[in-house]
């Protein structure tokens, strides 16, 4: 009677042929050497084949090995696949999820579906808003998780991290050297503007607010009209705009940081999410 293969043997052969060795092998699955190794001895035994070549080296696949770790890490991939879709279909629930407008342009969206798919009994509101506004919805339960600027907040984010900036404005935007730069620039206080009002200090470069604006969509606005220039993600920027550094003699744009925050005591969705995106806009 043929017996299945065992996925935890197939582990260890794949461990081997990757690591090269027994030893680095059996760290790798925290397993003892011996431990490996008769695992490896009882695979090759089901199967009646050699699967790896020993020398004092280490160890490689034989042709039979290779056609087999083929085989297993194709299994191994349909077994993960399969336990993803299962407990992805287990879990359940609403979150509620703010973040700063310019983000809503980014990848998150794109992150958030990969999410949605495998968590289809996931449901997902979306709210945007500035930083000080995320911060009192996520205190007060209105949110459960929120991306925005963590120095605008009173506490500290689960995680964060930072991202790019680059002057953006129109392609058709004239900035001449004896005259202030114009920005663009949100009525709201706003990090990214104290930040640009120190850059351009240090650079000893004049500017000017050329216009304010309320909302992202303004100030996306306000750059395609060639009002003036502002900081901006790289992939926020519409197509009839590009980045300016190499066109004018610009300061360095800062960094801009983000930080996700979560409810107190947030639900077991919510904490997936959390991890599901640290891993993603980390890495």
């Amino acid at each position: 009677m043929t017996r299945d293969l065992d996925p935890h043997l197939l582990r260890a052969l794949l461990a081997a042929a990757e690591t090269g060795t027994i030893s680095a092998a059996a760290e790798r699955l925290s397993r003892t050497q011996a431990a490996v190794s008769m695992q490896l001895q009882r695979l090759e035994s089901d199967l009646g084949a050699r699967l790896l070549d020993r020398t004092s080296r280490g160890v490689s696949l034989t042709q039979a090995g290779e056609t087999l770790a083929a085989y297993a890490r194709r299994l191994l991939a349909l077994t993960s696949d399969a336990r993803r879709q299962i407990e992805g279909q287990q879990l359940a629930g609403r979150i509620r999820l703010g973040l700063v407008e310019d983000l809503a342009l980014t990848q998150l969206p794109l992150l958030l579906a990969d999410f949605r798919q495998q968590h289809p009994r996931i449901e997902l509101d979306l709210m945007t808003a500035h930083s000080p506004d995320l911060d009192l919805a996520v205190r007060d339960g209105r949110c459960d998780i929120v991306i925005a600027d963590p120095s605008r907040f009173g506490s500290s984010p689960h995680f964060h991290w930072s991202r790019r900036l680059v002057w953006g404005g129109s392609r058709l935007i004239d900035l001449p050297v004896d005259e202030p730069v114009p920005l663009v620039a949100f009525e709201e206080s706003c990090t990214w503007q104290d930040r640009t009002a120190v850059a351009f200090a240090e650079a000893g470069i004049a500017w000017t607010i050329a216009c304010h604006v309320t909302t992202f969509a303004a100030l996306v606005g306000a750059l395609r009209a060639g009002l003036g220039i502002s900081l901006m993600l790289p992939e926020t920027l519409p197509a009839d705009c590009e980045t300016l550094e190499p066109r004018y003699r610009l300061p360095p744009p800062p960094a801009a940081y983000f930080g996700l925050f979560l409810a107190q005591e947030p639900s077991n969705p919510t904490q997936q999410l959390a991890s599901f995106l640290r891993a993603k806009l980390i890495a």
